[in-house]
């Protein structure tokens, strides 16, 4: 039957008008809702918590630019005087507690921490993760016990992190070799990283480096992934904008979870076909993770576990390591080459105890203490996540004397705690130099007295997290980023583009990307040559 133009305009009129209709009555109930804020008290306890203005329906959402952790840091300052460490937002209808002091962290996630330790629900990271569940993004409960487990005795564990020591070497050398190869020029810092650690991770998981092009495509699709599972998202926010599903959003991140499933599954078949065209009696000549769970697959020994469970354990390594390791390379670099002092003295202390005939090992990160506190400080001034991966109060709890009620998602203002200048000496400043001392990588306790020990007793970080959702990846992040630019400095004369300051802005994104890529100008040290040409022959 042909409808005419006519036609199909008084047929369209109806539906326009209900939708319109229906998006009215939505923001009415939400005006309203508003209006009429909730009981501020649980149980009759608790101080209401400051907030700035909020606007019906949307909240704060207008009062968030990008990016985000610098938007809540000045909001935070602006109107959280009084609040003891906490400013009370709402991004949309969900109600947002952003912490801002180290104190009040301490607590949530000491005397709180079973309490907040669920993650916000939000469509978009229930869809993302269907059927491939990420270990960050899990709720408190057994699947997120059951992936940590597995994780942490398989991959990330003292021991098992000094058996695959070896592997980690192996890499540096061939990124050396690969720097080596492309000749003196200028050098994307973050993509030479993402490449080492996509390899020291996938050597680890599956016994075998990542090719380059399946390197990229990862790359796009983890990035993709956190922009999707971040703070801000609205679509999180503002249900009408899922309804409606301005953008593609749904079906976009439908795409990322299609191929995150994918990609985990192809790790599985491919180990599986490699193991079998070796034989089944054929062993490993290295333990790794897959290895150990597809035996443990095969016995059902000691709790049965089905594909799903397995490729969830690899794709959490694989994405919570790469791109958060890989982007504190990227931000050491930075750095040094805005402080050339600096990184001069890190090359002189690595000549002094590892000298040229051979490359910096992870073992030798034990005696090479400037190049530690180069790692902290940059972690201390660029944390891993500003504002931590979302948590969520799964009960009410009265947090610092402030009521919080179930629902809640609770964000960590660290980037600016670790700023403090009451804890810190010129906090924006990068000094290596003051963490040679031993203080101020774990949480300082206050001793409540004056001058500068009190200031070193106050100084405060939690670049990974606290409690029992803190990142269990610690150990391997820091061998990782030490041993990767221990070889890069040891190895190569680095400069800035056009002899220009490093544009140190920072971007958005869960794990805060350089707004600007890093890309530097590097040469080979004359008296490193020898090794290095060695090194590209084999």
């Amino acid at each position: 039957m042909h409808t005419t133009p006519d036609e199909a305009m008084e047929i369209s009129q109806p539906l326009l008008l209900a939708s319109l209709l229906l998006l009215f009555t939505y923001l009415l109930v939400h005006y309203l809702s508003s209006a009429s804020p909730r009981k501020q008290h649980t149980n009759g306890q608790g101080r209401r918590i400051p907030s700035p203005p909020a606007l019906p329906v949307i909240g704060h959402l207008h009062l968030l630019k990008k990016p985000l952790h610098r938007s809540l840091a000045a909001l935070a300052a602006r109107y959280g005087e009084g609040g003891a460490g906490l400013l009370l937002l709402r991004f949309g209808s969900k109600p947002v507690l952003l912490v801002t002091s180290p104190a009040v962290a301490d607590e949530c996630f000491t005397v709180h921490d079973v309490a907040l330790a669920d993650r916000p629900g939000g469509a978009s990271r229930r869809l993302l993760t269907e059927g491939c569940p990420a270990m960050a993004m899990c709720n408190y409960g057994p699947l997120w016990r059951q992936l940590r487990r597995l994780a942490t005795v398989h991959a990330l564990c003292a021991h098992r992190l000094g058996a695959t020591s070896a592997t980690r070497d192996a890499q540096a050398c061939a990124m050396a070799a690969r720097l080596w190869r492309a000749g003196p020029g200028a050098v994307a810092v973050k993509s030479v990283a993402y490449q080492f650690v996509a390899d020291v991770i996938m050597e680890t998981v599956a016994g075998k480096r990542m090719p380059e092009e399946q390197v990229r495509q990862f790359r796009a699709m983890t990035e993709a992934g956190f922009a999707a599972a971040g703070a801000e998202n609205r679509h999180d926010s503002l249900p009408v904008l899922r309804l409606l599903d301005f953008g593609r959003t749904r079906r976009r991140i439908a795409g990322i979870a299609k191929a995150r499933r994918e990609f985990g599954q192809s790790i599985l078949d491919d180990y599986r076909r490699r193991h079998a065209a070796r034989g089944a009696d054929a062993k490993e000549t290295a333990r790794t993770v897959l290895g150990d769970l597809l035996r443990q697959q095969k016995e059902r020994s000691p709790e049965p576990l089905d594909d799903e469970v397995i490729r969830s354990v690899c794709m959490s390594l694989l994405q919570a390591g790469t791109d958060t390791s890989s982007s504190t390379i990227e931000w050491a670099m930075a750095l040094l080459l805005n402080n050339p002092a600096a990184l001069a003295k890190a090359t002189a202390e690595i000549d002094a105890v590892v000298g040229a005939s051979r490359l910096v090992q992870e073992s030798d990160l034990a005696d090479l203490p400037y190049l530690r506190c180069i790692v902290a400080e940059t972690l201390r001034l660029y944390p891993l996540a500003p504002n931590h991966v979302p948590h969520e109060a799964s009960r009410d709890c009265v947090v610092a004397g402030h009521a919080v009620a179930r629902g809640t998602m609770v964000l960590v203002d660290v980037y600016s705690m670790q700023r403090d200048a009451a804890a810190w000496d010129e906090p924006g400043k990068f000094s290596p130099e003051r963490f040679m001392d031993g203080g101020g990588i774990g949480n300082g306790d206050n001793d409540g007295g004056g001058g500068e020990s009190s200031r070193r007793s106050r100084r405060w970080m939690m670049p990974f997290g606290m409690g029992r959702r803190k990142c269990p990846g610690e150990g391997l992040a820091l061998r990782t980023v030490g041993l990767a630019l221990g070889v890069m400095v040891q190895c190569f004369e680095w400069e800035r583009v056009g002899g220009e300051e490093v544009d140190m802005r920072e971007g958005s994104g869960l794990t805060m990307p350089m707004a600007v890529p890093l890309v530097g100008v590097c040469r080979p040290r004359a008296e490193m040559e020898a090794l290095l040409n060695r090194l590209s022959r084999e």
